[in-house]
């Protein structure tokens, strides 16, 4: 991040009030489409 404010996905769920590792498969899903949309630019 630009201005070095980082956040664990522990931090995440914390302030979201959802487990850690609900965090990582949302992180996991929207990497998945954020590759999908840009392979999609590429063609």
């Amino acid at each position: 991040m630009p201005n070095g404010n980082r956040k664990t996905q522990r931090d995440i769920a914390r302030m979201l009030g959802i487990s850690r590792s609900y965090v990582s498969r949302i992180e996991k899903k929207a990497i998945g489409k954020l590759g999908k949309s840009l392979s999609a630019e590429d063609s």
